[in-house]
């Protein structure tokens, strides 16, 4: 599988070049010169099939006991559940071990990069987050001796629970840096030090191993659905939602596909038309979606008023949605599935319709009580977060700032 920029200024690479580097030379983010389609049989698969099969498809050599590693740290038996929760379906991405769909990705990121570096001298990966990314990808590069993880996040627009599961690892290869400012500035310095530094790693999703995974637990969940089915992804940085299209164009029954947003809704406007519009990114119930540029809309090459659809709810919204599920149904929401399940009422067909759930409620226990008078309980082995020691580097979002983090 051969590789080339989105911005068309760089020479083809393959898969490896990609992986490593991230970024390309002309600062765009690299896609597949072909897709490949779905093979006979491939409705068959369990998740490993289909994950492994996702990676050899795009580039990876032997993935399957990456794979296959990454999927024993899941805490669910079909470590993506499919639910029905009254005439819809719920896809359970949050039983990996922070609680995120961004496991599924950085569990096997983490692993493949232990592999391709092997005994090389220490290297730096760095990532923005804008609440998931951080902790998943801290858990999947821990403890590695080769590796030294730098993560951004924008200070004071994370819940308690996802600042935590980033700055109380202990592991001396990481680094917890709060940014005074925005996601889109701990974005725009991460890309600014690709462009200052070599031989920098990305975990963000502008790393295309990380599409790669997410679109094999589609193709699992096209398996699973039989027929045509439409999807509802909450989305800010549009990777996950790219990702779903993306298995559509491979072949997997995805009918129609809602982004759902919260407050910051460019990707909304984009859709119906109205945008993109600049305005500043509001602090919302549901942080992981806080983004006012989302990086992965490079990557797609269509109409989006012609391939989405899409909505946004406010913070009042989501918390009456998270309440009237928890009443009618005795199923709990967290903020960013809550955004996802209100705007799919507004875009269903006659087809089954997939909400997708991206982060365990627990993660955003405040906004849960809330919506429904009392937190949710914390899986187990997560009773102590609360009480472990932080180490936090606050910077200014300043690339020089940064700059001087990476050494």
């Amino acid at each position: 599988m051969r590789y080339v920029s989105t911005r068309r200024g760089s020479p083809e690479v393959d898969f490896a070049t990609a992986f490593m580097t991230g970024l390309a030379p002309d600062g765009g983010l690299y896609i597949p010169v072909d897709i490949p389609r779905v093979p006979d049989g491939w409705e068959s698969w369990g998740y490993i099939d289909a994950v492994s099969w996702s990676l050899e498809a795009f580039g990876v050599d032997e993935p399957r006991a990456l794979v296959a590693e990454a999927a024993a740290r899941f805490g669910h038996p079909d470590i993506v559940p499919l639910l029905d929760v009254a005439d819809r379906h719920i896809y359970e991405l949050f039983w990996g071990p922070t609680l995120s769909f961004k496991d599924h990705a950085l569990q096997v990121l983490g692993r493949l990069l232990a592999r391709e570096m092997g005994g090389a001298s220490p290297t730096v990966a760095i990532g923005a987050t804008s609440g998931d990314t951080g902790s998943a990808a801290i858990e999947g590069c821990r403890g590695q001796p080769n590796l030294r993880i730098i993560v951004l996040y924008p200070d004071g627009m994370v819940s308690e629970f996802q600042r935590r599961q980033m700055t109380t690892v202990a592991d001396e290869n990481v680094m917890a840096v709060a940014v005074r400012g925005t996601f889109d500035d701990c974005q725009a310095m991460v890309k600014q030090a690709f462009a200052d530094h070599e031989g920098l790693l990305a975990v963000n999703s502008i790393n295309w191993a990380r599409i790669a995974a997410q679109v094999g637990y589609y193709l699992f969940l096209g398996a699973r659905m039989g027929a045509e089915f439409d999807v509802v992804v909450p989305t800010g940085n549009f990777g996950n939602a790219y990702s779903c299209w993306l298995a559509k164009q491979i072949g997997v029954p995805v009918g129609r596909i809602t982004l759902a947003n919260n407050a910051n809704h460019l990707l909304a406007d984009v859709v119906e038309g109205n945008g993109p519009a600049t305005t500043p990114v509001t602090a919302t119930l549901a942080p992981a979606m806080d983004i006012a540029i989302p990086s992965n809309f490079e990557r797609f090459d269509g109409d989006p008023m012609v391939e989405f659809s899409a909505g946004w709810v406010d913070d009042l919204e989501i918390v009456g949605t998270i309440a009237s599920v928890h009443d009618q149904h005795d199923y709990t929401l967290d903020p960013h599935t809550a955004t996802a399940w209100k705007v799919g009422e507004e875009t269903r067909t006659d087809k089954p319709q997939v909400v997708i759930s991206t982060a365990h409620p627990a993660k955003f226990a405040g906004a849960v009580a809330t919506a429904i008078g009392y937190e949710p309980t914390l899986p187990p082995g997560y009773e102590s977060l609360m009480d472990l020691p932080e180490r936090i580097v606050t910077i200014d979002a300043d690339p020089s700032a940064l700059n001087s983090l990476i050494r």
